[in-house]
């Protein structure tokens, strides 16, 4: 969501633009130009021109900057000092360089002479709201209403802070407000439409009103790459990832340094099969914002599932380098070294894992004391689990599992006790620990059995679904070569 004070970044240049029409016609035929005007002096004086100053303060804009048009001021008769459309650029300006208190100071002076100016209220509603003074934001929304019921301005912040509260119909109903008076208002309806998007998601009638808006944001500038973006969005709501992926497309072609765009489109385009320009559009994003985590982490998960493990663990590392609390990329991290049987990188990788996770998942401490076997390291797998036991209920299945894995032996009551289970994922899990504890110690075919029974229920998305995969697999092929060497002996 773009907010008021971004949607409100060309105030400046609008308000010197009303101010010229104001002027202009009134002024063109009489004062056009500095004239020379009859004076006994022998160099003759220089009238000022209200317009040519203004028009100047524009030439400045365009060709040396805000500063050099504010320096404007210094040669200001004093006749003109209280001028309040020359103020009101002044205060614009100021804005614009980001002095705001100085831009509130010239604001209130406008005021104190007309307490009824709507543009110095609204500029010093702009003001209010960039400083996050709730206040007196209230306030000048209150006295812009009070003149005029549909002003955009006010209705324009009401709506964004109705959409930053999740009020997504009061939203609309003042974005709805601000497009009476001017319904070609971009932002307006830029707002509008956004907040019929989330509404979308909890009333499906709202997809077509999204739509319209939307289109109808194109009608009025068709390179408004936000509304393509929005498009696209919604038709992936509607499982349309082709349309949405062209309006994607159409996007990135008005903004091509646009990030979430790149994310989006890739993510289109991924669902389309279309793999390559994904991982393409990914590797744009992170080209773009190269500290933010989100592509890492789309596209490491596009590597992982091709079997592209090494830039999959590369990605997921970067995903970490932008956002260290991102622990699932541990987890990635360490499902894959395991199948790489890289068992220390493995084990720092749950390590981690253990250390952030604020659920007790016991999936970690088992991981962590299971690598600790694999890297032969018996003395600190038995360690690591006597300390993770202390802490837990021990009359939990997960205190019994772990206590197995800890003594090595004593298993027999497990099966019995996971069938009871009634939680799937947590059954799953039981399984598959199950297995991998007779992996460890010598049986195979038992180890074979619980893995089958975790890939019956179907639930691929826990990581052990995956390593059951890898482990029933590997199983199967290492029986299927002592099979050929007894044959072959």
């Amino acid at each position: 969501m773009k907010t008021f004070c971004n949607g409100l970044k060309m105030k400046t240049l609008l308000l010197i633009t009303f101010v010229l029409a104001l002027v202009l016609p009134v002024q063109a035929e009489v004062q056009y130009g500095v004239r020379p005007v009859n004076t006994t002096q022998d160099v003759p004086a220089l009238e000022f021109s209200k317009t040519d100053f203004i028009l100047s303060i524009q030439n400045c804009l365009k060709t040396k900057g805000v500063a050099e048009a504010l320096a404007l001021y210094d040669g200001l008769p004093d006749a003109y000092a209280s001028d309040a459309d020359l103020l009101l650029i002044k205060a614009s300006l100021l804005v614009s360089a980001s002095k705001l208190a100085d831009a509130k100071t010239v604001c209130n002076g406008i005021i104190a002479a007309d307490p009824s100016n709507q543009d110095a209220l609204e500029l010093l509603l702009y003001i209010a709201r960039c400083q996050k003074d709730t206040k007196s934001e209230n306030k000048y929304i209150k006295q812009l209403l009070a003149a005029d019921q549909y002003n955009v301005s006010a209705n324009m912040a009401l709506g964004q802070t109705s959409f930053e509260g999740k009020n997504y119909k009061q939203a609309r109903l003042y974005y709805q407000k601000a497009l009476v008076r001017e319904e070609k208002n971009e932002d307006a309806l830029f707002g509008l439409g956004q907040a019929d998007y989330y509404l979308g998601a909890k009333d499906a009638r709202m997809d077509t009103e999204c739509e319209k808006v939307f289109k109808k944001l194109l009608d009025v500038n068709p390179e408004n790459s936000l509304a393509y973006s929005y498009l696209g969005k919604l038709a992936a709501a509607g499982n349309k990832y082709k349309v949405a992926s062209d309006y994607a497309q159409k996007a990135i072609e008005l903004d091509p340094d646009n990030y979430n765009y790149q994310l989006d489109y890739g993510m289109f385009e991924s669902y389309l099969g279309h793999y390559d320009n994904a991982i393409s559009a990914w590797s744009n994003a992170i080209a773009i914002l190269p500290d933010y985590f989100l592509a890492y982490a789309y596209r490491g998960g596009l590597y992982d599932d091709q079997g592209q493990e090494e830039r999959a663990i590369e990605d997921y590392k970067q995903l970490l380098r932008c956002n260290p609390e991102y622990y699932y990329a541990y987890e990635s991290i360490g499902v894959l070294e395991v199948h790489r049987k890289n068992w220390t990188a493995a084990r720092q990788a749950f390590m981690k894992c253990c250390e952030m996770d604020k659920t007790s998942n016991i999936s970690y401490p088992l991981m962590v004391t299971y690598c600790y076997y694999m890297e032969g390291d018996k003395m600190q797998a038995k360690a690591f689990s006597d300390k993770v036991l202390r802490k837990m209920d021990r009359n939990s299945i997960e205190y019994a599992m772990l206590r197995v894995w800890h003594d090595e032996s004593g298993e027999m009551p497990l099966p019995q006790k996971i069938s009871t289970i009634t939680d799937s994922k947590k059954k799953g899990k039981m399984w598959f620990y199950l297995g991998l504890f007779y992996d460890m110690f010598g049986g195979g075919e038992f180890a074979s059995e619980q893995y089958s029974k975790l890939l019956a229920m179907n639930s691929p998305m826990i990581f052990e679904y995956r390593m059951a995969e890898w482990r029933i697999g590997q199983l199967k092929l290492n029986s299927e070569d002592k099979s050929l060497s007894r044959v072959s002996n």
